[in-house]
Formats: C-alpha cells, structure tokens, sequence
C-alpha cells in the first residue's frame, strides 16, 4: 500500500493504477457519487417530461425495462469486477479476454464518449444557469458570449474540483446534487395531490400499445449509460472485487427505482400538458404550476444548476483514470497517466477532460449557432451512442468469460446475452428512427469518430515506447 504522498504505482498486467494516497473510499461515498454522476433529480425530472411523449400511460413500464435491461448489462460488467481489479472500466476487461486490438476498438469509442459526456453536462449546465439568470431580469444571460464565458468557467471549475481528488469530488457533489431534492418533493407531491394520481390508467396501460411501450423502453436505455465507469475507481475503493459490484447495483436500482416512482407520479399531469411540452416549457415549470407554488421554480432551477455541476465533476472523475490507464497501454501520450502525489487524481487526464468540456459547447455555440438547449440534445444524444458498441462487446466477452468456467451458469448467459440484445436494438434504432437533420447523421457520426479514434490509439502505441513507473510522477 502506497504511503500518502508516495509514488504511485501499477499493475501493468492488469491496467490497475494506484492513487498515490492510502487512503481507500468507502462503498456509500462511490454510490453517493455514482449518483451525482447519473444527474438522478435532473433526469428524473426531464424523463417525466419526455418519456410520456413516447410511451403515454405505459412510460413507467418502458422505464422498468430499460433498468431491467441496463441491470443485465451490469451482470456482465460485474462478471468482470468480481474477478479483476483495473481502473480502465469496459476498456480493460475487453482487453483481458480479446486482447489489444479489440480493446483499442472500445477505447476509440469509450475515450470519445466521456469527452462528449463531459462536453453534453457543461452544455446542460450553461442551459439550467442562463434559464435561471435571464428569469431573474438578467437579459444577457441569454447572449452567445455569455453563455460561452459560462461554459469555460464551469468547465475550468468542475476540472479543478477533479484534481482536488476524490474526497473532494465526493463532498462537493453529495451536497450539490440533492439539494434540490427538498424542494423537488414538495412540489411533486403537491401538484399530484391537485392533478390527481391517476394509478389505475397506467397499471391497464390505457391508450398505450406495446409498440410504444418498446420504443420508450429503447429511449429509456440512454438514462442509464455511463454508470459502468463506476468501476473506473475500483484501486480507490476497499475490497474492490467485492464491493465495486454493489456500487453497480445500488446506482442503477437506486436510479431506475426513482425514475419509475416519479414517472408514475408525473405521467398524468404531463399528459395533461402535452402541448405545453411541445411548446418548450420545462417541467419544473408545470409541475410547480399545478401544485400553485410558482415562487419554487427559480429556486429549483437555481439548485438543478449544482446537481448538473455534480455530475461533470464526477463523470471527470471517472473518465480520467480511464484515459490515464488508456496512457500506461500507450494508446494516448504517457503524460497522461501521470497522478497528483498528494491528491491521487490523474491531473494530465483531468486536464485533457476539462479542455473539451468547455471547448466543444463554445464551438458548437460560436460556429454552429448551437444554443446549451440543442447543444444538450445532440451531445447527451451522441455520448449515449458511444457506449452501446462497448457495451454490446463487453456482453459477448462476458458469455466467453463464463465459459472458461468449469461450472457454467446458463442463467447468467441468457442474462448478458437480454442486455446485449436490448442495446443491440438502441444501436439498430438509432440508424432507423426516422430522426430528422444533425440527430439523423449521429449515429454516422459515431461509427465515424470510433474508426478515427482506433487508428489514432494504433499509430500512437506503435510509435511510443513502455511507459515506466518513474516517468509517471508529477
């Protein structure tokens, strides 16, 4: 075990890099955070909003099939967890049972994702903080430079919080991102103690097919991506083989079982105000409307802005010690495997995900005349596409795993092989859905990007010699 302020170390064999303190994180504080990461009071909120669009009264059922189907997914990521220790997440335990090329493959795809990621939760952020500013009579809030001025701020702040190190990240984002909760529930409660429940209608599923109900299952599926890279900070927890399994499990049942709650409590009144919904007003807005508290929404909206915050902080935490793993294998440039010797973060890797976070919504602002609203759409849009590729990989090297086994679990086969399945369908859906404009060319896009990115991590290994211990020291 690693002194604090010690060197930091790895196992090379098997991707694992060790914080540079010896101070390990607890299992409640990871979770704490995995739900920062997943926007859990933010998402909820906008899939009340959204997933009635697509599933009317059977939105809750679409939303307890794509957790079904994201928690066969995680069966195979703990499959995995329960038998390796890395710190590269998907990438790794591809790379474990299919070797380098494949796990190149995923890392083009898996490194880009968490640089859109990033990029998609600052372009949120700049949204909740202009809506929130330009409602309290400040007119320029709204303004392109503004709203790029935020982005870099927000981006420049979430990468220091980063390179605080974890502890940090966890106490900073464990406030931010249920602050808001109060509020949220009293206003929820209210309006469906004045709108009425209406329990009856979505448990018949009244006025909703079942091809609805698959189609929002299939939509509901991008809610859950990315709680996965939890397992990115398997070295910093205690008893990681044991414990990052948990992690996985309680993130996504904890956030599924929300969605589900909240779906079943907001469906009626958001099926009331369908045309409002087309029309672009927010939820926060119609819910504190129908419980007659107008006077919380800014407030609510002011402490949305701190959980979206939380969330970048915490998806910069993971996806660091994933590029810095990607930089021990020699598929980025070795300076980013290079790990602060007081806080244990990887500060080359926080660096690289914080530029694009700011880089790409001012872009997209100032040269596409993309506004945080669409930026959001097309790049929380985008992310989730990058993960179902890797995810569908990780699924056919888990069945390979159990069948080293000597005693093979046929449950856990056709468990992996339903996730697979359900992401193989959002990976078909997302070339034939019908979408219009920039959403049509995505998918495209994301084939595109993960082929540019495989032969920019090849040329880079080839060209780079071993990284070694002593190089790798801030």
């Amino acid at each position: 075990m690693n002194r604090p302020g010690s060197e930091p170390s790895w196992d090379t064999e098997n991707e694992v890099l060790s914080p540079a303190t010896s101070h390990k994180v607890g299992v409640g504080s990871v979770i704490l955070l995995g739900l920062s990461g997943q926007q859990i009071i933010p998402a909820a909120l906008i899939g009340a909003a959204y997933m009635p669009l697509e599933s009317g009264n059977g939105a809750w059922l679409s939303m307890l099939l794509a957790m079904c189907a994201t928690w066969c997914v995680m069966s195979a990521v703990n499959i995995f967890a329960r038998r390796y220790v890395v710190t590269g997440s998907l990438m790794s335990y591809v790379g474990l049972v299919f070797g380098k090329r494949l796990e190149r493959l995923v890392a083009g795809s898996y490194l880009l994702g968490f640089l859109i990621a990033c990029a998609a939760v600052t372009a949120s952020t700049v949204m909740f903080t202009s809506s929130f500013l330009h409602s309290v009579g400040l007119e320029f809030a709204n303004a392109g430079w503004f709203q790029s001025l935020s982005a870099i701020a927000i981006a420049i702040l979430a990468g220091t919080c980063a390179w605080r190190g974890l502890d940090a990240s966890i106490s900073l984002t464990a406030w931010l991102a249920f602050l808001s909760l109060p509020l949220v529930l009293v206003a929820t409660v209210s309006a469906a103690s004045q709108s009425g429940l209406d329990i009856q209608s979505q448990a018949v599923l009244a006025e909703t097919d079942w091809h609805s109900i698959v189609r929002g299952a299939i939509v509901g599926l991008a809610y859950f991506v990315g709680i996965d890279a939890l397992a990115s900070l398997a070295a910093e927890t205690k008893n990681p083989k044991k414990n990052v399994p948990v992690i996985l499990t309680s993130v996504l049942l904890i956030t599924g079982i929300t969605y589900v709650v909240v779906l079943l409590v907001c469906t009626p009144l958001m099926n009331a105000h369908v045309a409002e919904l087309n029309e672009g007003l927010s939820p926060t807005a119609i819910i504190t409307r129908a419980a007659g508290m107008e006077y919380l929404q800014n407030p609510i909206d002011l402490l949305l802005i701190g959980a979206t915050f939380a969330s970048l902080v915490a998806f910069i935490n993971y996806g660091s010690r994933v590029f810095a793993t990607a930089a021990l294998n020699r598929f980025i440039p070795e300076i980013f495997s290079r790990i602060h010797p007081k806080f244990g973060s990887p500060t080359g890797a926080t660096i690289l995900m914080s530029v694009p976070s700011a880089v790409i919504p001012v872009a997209l602002q100032t040269l596409a005349a993309s506004p945080p609203l669409q930026s959001t759409a097309y790049l929380s849009t985008l992310y989730s596409l990058f993960w179902v590729g890797p995810y569908i990989i990780l699924c056919i090297g888990a069945i390979k795993e159990i069948f080293r086994e000597t005693n093979r679990n046929l449950l856990q086969i056709v468990v992996v092989f339903t996730g697979m399945g359900a992401f193989l369908a959002l990976l078909v859906d997302s070339f034939f859905s019908g979408a219009e404009g920039v959403m049509y060319w995505l998918p495209y896009i994301t084939v595109g990007l993960t082929i540019a990115g495989y032969f920019a991590l090849t040329v880079n290994q080839a060209l780079s010699k071993p990284t070694t211990p002593s190089e790798a020291i801030l």
